[in-house]
């Protein structure tokens, strides 16, 4: 079974070098508690957040020096499964986030046992989300998502990922993978 904490230790640790073309630091972002009702990332309740401050830097995939960005992470455990849903956020206008790699490199970087992943199925859109469906080494079935924001500069004001993962030996089901797509979105204008 993946031990939530993992999810969370490695999507805070892996999340500001990979995801979503994530801002050169010209400032550090910094991971900070806080209450889910002050995040941009709109999720189920009972899941813990964490948000960085507003921080300046470039972007990695268009190599532009400018412009602020934030970051929002929740998770926990919602009807036995581990998950976690991710927010990356451009805060100011001509700054945008881009998509950093395919969803498949981008769930193997993320994932505690990345490289035993295995069983990706072809990418589907539902629900205005792209998603995959996979397993993990210990033998969990996994939902990995990503669902992009509007377009703004080069790419798009924000780009929310996610991935929940049902305890071994329980396969997903599609009106879990519905759930898991609705249970986020961007709170904000």
């Amino acid at each position: 079974m993946i031990a939530i904490r993992s999810v969370q230790a490695l999507v805070v640790a892996g999340v500001a070098l990979s995801w979503a073309g994530t801002a050169v630091a010209q400032d550090a972002p910094r991971w900070s508690d806080i209450d889910c009702a002050q995040s941009r990332l709109s999720a189920p309740p009972g899941l813990q957040c964490k948000a960085t401050q507003n921080y300046a830097g470039g972007d990695v995939s268009t190599g532009s020096a400018g412009g602020t960005f934030r970051r929002f992470l929740a998770s926990g455990r919602m009807n036995g499964a581990g998950v976690f849903y991710y927010l990356a956020e451009a805060t100011s206008l001509g700054a945008s986030v881009m998509e950093g790699a395919s969803l498949v490199k981008d769930i193997r970087s993320e994932m505690k046992d990345g490289n035993m992943i295995h069983e990706f199925s072809p990418m589907g859109n539902r629900g205005g989300a792209d998603y995959m469906t996979f397993m993990t080494g210990a033998g969990n079935s996994c939902v990995g998502i990503r669902r992009y924001g509007p377009s703004q500069g080069d790419g798009y004001r924000w780009i929310l990922y996610g991935v929940s993962c049902d305890p071994r030996g329980r396969t997903i089901t599609d009106a879990q993978i519905d759930g898991f797509i609705a249970g986020a979105s961007y709170r904000g204008s």
